[in-house]
């Protein structure tokens, strides 16, 4: 196997399950330690992973992933969670307490939420809280508890617990992968256990996904489809999914 498919492949293995040992890769992979050890600083060197004790873990929240031709590049379906964030603040009305679920969808949703008045932003987002501090007429509530640098969210059993203490009109939920019979999952544990008390304290669920998250399965589930109302997805999602989400009675929006 080639270094470039190699790192591919570890990146690959790390996004989908959080985290990985050196051993657990070199037994994966069926190479040496000193190799994989090489392989996760030319991960980590590259931006894509951050190094932990005899491991990496995954920056798969970051805006950007790794290519075979380029050592950096912006994730290449950045267009569609635009267009999923534009056609998503249709969905909000001045004065709506609104939740914001972790991720780049949804960071780019916050980008949008200019024009609105008398909202009330609740998140563990840090970037999206920072996003919008320059906004006037949107009040910002965010989770405390431990700050994840790599995802730029606040984690931790501090903030579920204080998500426990508010309601929310709308929450915008987002994930790493969607299968249509385990719904929708996360690989960190900790996002999964944000996510699930989310879901309890909001009157509407609205997913946000890109299409490229379709299909896909990752370590932790942490919601159904029986709680969804709406699904905004891009114009690539097939059809045979977003008729078994209709078959659901989920309203699908096509951005």
């Amino acid at each position: 196997m080639l270094i470039e498919e190699r790192l591919e492949e570890i990146l690959k293995i790390v996004n989908e399950e959080g985290s990985i040992t050196v051993n657990q890769a070199a037994n994966k992979l069926n190479v040496s330690i000193d190799t994989i050890r090489r392989d996760f600083i030319r991960l980590n060197n590259k931006g894509l992973v951050k190094r932990t004790h005899g491991g990496i873990v995954s920056k798969q929240n970051t805006i950007y992933e790794y290519s075979t031709k380029k050592d950096i590049s912006p994730i290449n379906n950045m267009e569609k969670k635009i267009r999923i964030a534009k056609k998503a603040s249709s969905l909000i009305a001045d004065g709506d307490t609104i939740i914001f679920d972790g991720g780049t969808t949804t960071y780019e949703l916050s980008k949008q939420l200019g024009p609105f008045q008398n909202l009330t932003l609740l998140t563990y987002g840090l970037n999206i809280a920072c996003e919008l501090t320059q906004t006037t007429d949107i009040s910002i509530i965010i989770f405390g508890g431990m700050i994840s640098k790599s995802s730029m969210a606040i984690l931790g059993p501090d903030a579920v617990e204080m998500i426990k203490h508010y309601r929310g009109d709308k929450l915008f939920l987002a994930a790493n992968a969607v299968d249509i019979e385990k719904g929708l999952m996360t690989p960190n544990r900790m996002q999964a256990d944000i996510k699930k008390e989310l879901i309890k304290i909001a009157n509407e669920i609205i997913v946000v996904a890109d299409s490229t998250k379709l299909h896909k399965t990752a370590l932790f589930s942490f919601c159904n489809f029986d709680v969804i109302s709406k699904f905004v997805i891009d114009s690539e999602a097939d059809s045979e999914f977003i008729e078994c989400l209709q078959d659901k009675g989920i309203d699908v929006i096509i951005a």
